[in-house]
């Protein structure tokens, strides 16, 4: 199945297509997303995902088209 992924410059995309999809097995959670573009250990405990949009845990289990993005707890603009 695939998700749609918004990632920080330095993840590795290379996993992703061209219209930033990812392919990932029925029943994947947001830690296996998080194996796939390399997210380094020590910004795992203080990098934040969503999917759709809500704040989420790395035990969540991926639906098709879901859209999952990354940012960190404290942004400015």
């Amino acid at each position: 199945m695939q998700v749609k992924v918004y990632p920080l410059p330095f993840l590795n995309d290379d996993a992703l297509d061209e219209m930033g999809n990812l392919e990932v097995p029925t029943g994947a959670t947001l830690r296996d997303v998080y194996k796939k573009l390399q997210v380094p250990l020590l910004l795992r405990p203080v990098l934040l995902c969503s999917v759709n949009y809500e704040k989420s845990s790395l035990d969540r289990v991926l639906q098709e088209g879901d859209v999952i993005s990354f940012f960190f707890p404290i942004t400015g603009g």
